[in-house]
């Protein structure tokens, strides 16, 4: 298989050169980052979720292990990561913890 299909904009995508596990930057996507994943055979790209600091707007991307009510730190504060929406964001972690 030397291409897929980007789930962000349906275009084909060249695996030249990837393995299973590597990132790809679609060339048709703006700030779409995706992995390749193999399953029984078949090649698929799954987008790797990011959040943009509330302080600095960085982009900051969401790996498999972590989820929403986990704490991220960006510009020495830290921040509560939310799912709502079918999107991850960031909030600010109250003082309460």
């Amino acid at each position: 298989m030397d291409k897929v299909v980007c789930p962000g904009c349906g275009e084909e995508v060249s695996l030249r050169g990837v393995k299973a596990g590597d990132r790809i930057d679609c060339p048709n996507c703006a700030n779409l980052t995706l992995r390749l994943k193999e399953e029984n055979g078949r090649y698929f790209l799954v987008e790797i979720p990011q959040v943009s600091c509330p302080t600095c707007d960085r982009l900051i991307e969401v790996s498999e292990d972590l989820r929403p009510g986990d704490v991220l730190t960006c510009c020495g504060e830290d921040f509560l990561l939310t799912y709502e929406f079918g999107a991850y964001a960031l909030r600010e972690k109250s003082a309460k913890g």
